[in-house]
């Protein structure tokens, strides 16, 4: 090896290496290389097998620097070549398993039988190798799919014209969704002062200052409180209205130092919808559907058949249609059904 075992720093900077790799979601192979350096090893292979791989572990090998490859799905080539490494090479191998998940991991390192053996240490270090391995891939698989989820939550509240702020209890803003950020980049009736949320008119921030100690408070104490913000825009535009709740935290979660989420709703955008959609849940044909998606974002019948270059008395036929194919028998049930669909999640563009 090229650092001495019992040297706490140079492990240290070994062992964070191989860490920062996995949870980064580096290639595996990335990994493979820097044991394979450390050791001085000839190969380094780490294979994955779960309850799906069915006799096809995922399998990396890695002989030198140069090497690409990131992984094998039980390719004949691979298998050929650990078996030629099991012949020529001398070896070391650890491995862990998830009992829950059914996961083993195996981590062998090689050197040629020419070379010195492995020692003791080596062994234990090599243990203590494939366990990192192991957890470092399941946080990372972990991480990647609460990124997901956190994408998918920002887009869905993001097509609803909802802006997030999430703050921590110092009142400091920690995550924004991308409606909010545009909300405060604009500094109409609200603002991002100094990492703080604050209202533009003094007495409105007085409000929303005491309601986020309250909301503080309650998350503190394990209470569930709802409260309503109206914040003035000194654009002239209708107020914005903030709801503004506690966090409710999981015993021992950790992670997020968020406990206070505010939504903010902007009465004067609309979320417009998408014809294809509208036309697919309904069963409209495409002239209908571009009659109620402009009915749903708050056009009158006329101004909907003059936007549609077509006669008041065509909107209505089209109007009836819509009607006999909703089950429905007025004009308000028709933005209220398109409103409450699913069409609602189709589309992030908005319309003023």
């Amino acid at each position: 090896m090229t650092f001495h075992s019992r040297s706490v720093v140079e492990f240290g900077l070994f062992f964070s290496q191989v860490s920062e790799s996995l949870l980064s979601g580096k290639p595996l192979s990335q990994s493979a290389k820097l044991i394979r350096r450390q050791f001085s090893a000839s190969a380094v292979s780490i294979q994955v097998e779960d309850r799906l791989s069915q006799g096809c572990p995922v399998v990396v090998i890695v002989e030198s620097d140069d090497d690409t490859q990131d992984a094998s799905l039980c390719s004949e080539l691979c298998m050929e070549r650990l078996a030629a490494l099991q012949e020529d090479c001398q070896q070391l191998s650890a491995v862990a398993v998830n009992e829950t998940q059914g996961t083993r991991y195996t981590l062998k390192i090689y050197r040629d039988r020419a070379e010195s053996a492995f020692d003791a240490e080596q062994a234990s270090l090599c243990e203590i190798l494939v366990t990192q391995l192991r957890r470092g891939l399941e946080l990372s698989a972990q991480l990647g799919t609460s990124e997901v989820e956190r994408v998918l939550y920002s887009s869905v509240m993001d097509r609803l014209s909802v802006g997030v702020i999430l703050v921590d209890a110092n009142r400091n803003v920690v995550k924004t969704s991308s409606m909010a950020a545009a909300h405060l980049a604009s500094r109409d009736g609200l603002q991002n002062q100094l990492g703080r949320l604050r209202a533009i008119y003094a007495n409105e921030d007085r409000e929303l200052q005491d309601a986020l100690r309250d909301a503080i408070a309650a998350a503190n104490s394990g209470e569930n409180i709802t409260r309503g913000v109206s914040i003035s825009r000194n654009s002239g535009q209708r107020n914005l209205g903030l709801v503004i709740q506690p966090i409710r935290r999981q015993q021992g979660s950790i992670g997020s130092t968020a406990v206070v989420a505010i939504y903010i709703r902007d009465p004067e955008a609309n979320a417009e919808v998408e014809n294809d959609l509208v036309r697919q849940l309904f069963d409209l044909t495409p002239a209908e559907a571009s009659l109620a998606r402009r009915l749903a974002s708050g056009l009158s019948l006329e101004d909907a058949a003059t936007s549609l270059a077509i006669s008041r008395n065509t909107a209505r036929a089209h109007l009836r249609s819509i009607f006999s194919k909703s089950g429905i028998t007025r004009q308000t049930e028709l933005v209220r059904l398109v409103l409450n669909s699913a069409a609602m999640l189709g589309s992030p563009r908005q319309v003023a």
